[in-house]
């Protein structure tokens, strides 16, 4: 496949459709935060649960999958942190690099880029990636925000948002579905209309990463030249070494699995960056620094992610 044809086929669908959302978001100032508040609570479950319920997937490769994506964010984490400690960045940027760095937006970007290359099997990988992802960030990610402000009841409340995300409960019931025999009829009217929600969630996804980026107040450019390359260069690497170690034996899974590592940083970790952070830099705020994070991995991971597709489609990855 030539790099064209990748971009057309795999990445202009997502561009074109984050772009609507953000010139939405810049014509019309819309807040982003409830319809993502109803993609997380209602589209991304159904579209988990269906996902699970049909997969193909054995239970080796998923545990593989479990494994591989904490092998991948907490090497990140602490590349990232040593990265930072060897620069000298200041206390208050360390947290906001370590987190753009080790999280990808495997949900709002890699949920519908692989399901485009890879169909359903793209889709369902991506959203266990985001579950598996989701955990950690709001237990071990927390703790590197907070640590150095000692706010300790931050998390604490941290943690038990583990318990009250959708994702968590409708994988946990996917499962439990799938263990006692339970799956409903896929032609039938109740997992017909899961299906339907869960389809709609992939362009509800991409608009809100446009309006998102609409909301961005670029500051700093030249300051975020670290995250920017751990998250773009790095991750990806990393993400195959990875894979390979791990050596899943479905190929299609590890090839998800590095392209989900080669996404942009996600957008998740900065409102966890302002909760739950005492710190801020008087040259350049929190959100200012990881916005512009996300900003700038957001438009050139184009051409990474289209670089691994024609890879992935030419037989040179898994």
């Amino acid at each position: 496949m030539s790099a064209i044809s990748a971009f057309t086929s795999a990445i202009l669908p997502i561009i074109a459709i984050a772009g609507v959302g953000y010139v939405i978001g810049w014509r019309t100032g819309i807040s982003v935060g409830q319809l993502n508040t109803v993609a997380l609570n209602f589209f991304l479950p159904a579209l988990v649960f269906h996902g699970i319920v049909t997969t193909d997937l054995s239970g080796k490769t998923v545990l593989n999958l479990g494994l591989a994506v904490f092998a991948y964010t907490l090497i990140m984490m602490g590349v990232a942190y040593l990265s930072g400690r060897t620069l000298d960045l200041p206390d208050a940027a360390l947290p906001g690099v370590v987190l753009a760095s080790a999280f990808p937006n495997s949900g709002f970007v890699g949920i519908p880029l692989t399901e485009f290359v890879f169909g359903d099997i793209g889709r369902t990988t991506a959203t266990l990636f985001l579950t598996i992802q989701s955990v950690i960030l709001y237990t071990v990610g927390v703790y590197v925000v907070s640590a150095s402000s000692d706010n300790t009841a931050g998390v604490r409340s941290a943690v038990r948002e583990v318990f009250r995300l959708p994702l968590v409960y409708a994988v946990v019931l996917a499962a439990l579905v799938r263990f006692l025999g339970l799956v409903p009829p896929v032609d039938g009217t109740f997992m017909t209309t899961v299906d339907s929600v869960g389809s709609a969630s992939v362009p509800l996804m991409l608009t809100v990463v446009g309006i998102q980026l609409a909301e961005v107040d670029l500051g700093g450019l030249h300051r975020i030249a670290l995250p920017t390359a751990l998250k773009l260069v790095v991750a990806p690497v990393l993400g195959a070494g990875i894979a390979v170690v791990v050596g899943f034996t479905q190929p299609h899974v590890g090839n998800i699995f590095i392209l989900e590592c080669a996404t942009p940083a996600a957008v998740t970790p900065l409102a966890l960056t302002i909760a739950y952070s005492d710190h801020d830099d008087e040259s350049l705020s929190t959100a200012e620094y990881m916005s512009t994070v996300i900003f700038v991995t957001t438009v050139l991971s184009v051409v990474i992610l289209t670089a691994l597709v024609v890879a992935i489609q030419g037989g040179y990855l898994f």
